[in-house]
């Protein structure tokens, strides 16, 4: 397996992490939409860029 496809998977993965963190942390504390759309960026970007990777590494595979 490519490289690049290994740490695409870890990028998607670890926008499930930073998505549950925000789940819990919205039900312990309420909703604080700066923080929430601060969080929701950064999934969205992990998710985003862990696909790219896996793209160009099926390309180059």
């Amino acid at each position: 397996m490519h490289p690049l496809i290994v740490i695409g998977f870890a990028l998607m993965i670890a926008c499930c992490v930073v998505s549950g963190f925000d789940i819990f942390r919205t039900i312990r504390e309420g909703r604080e939409p700066e923080r929430r759309l601060r969080s929701f960026l950064l999934s969205a970007g992990l998710l985003v860029s862990g696909g790219v990777l896996v793209l160009i590494g099926l390309t180059q595979g």
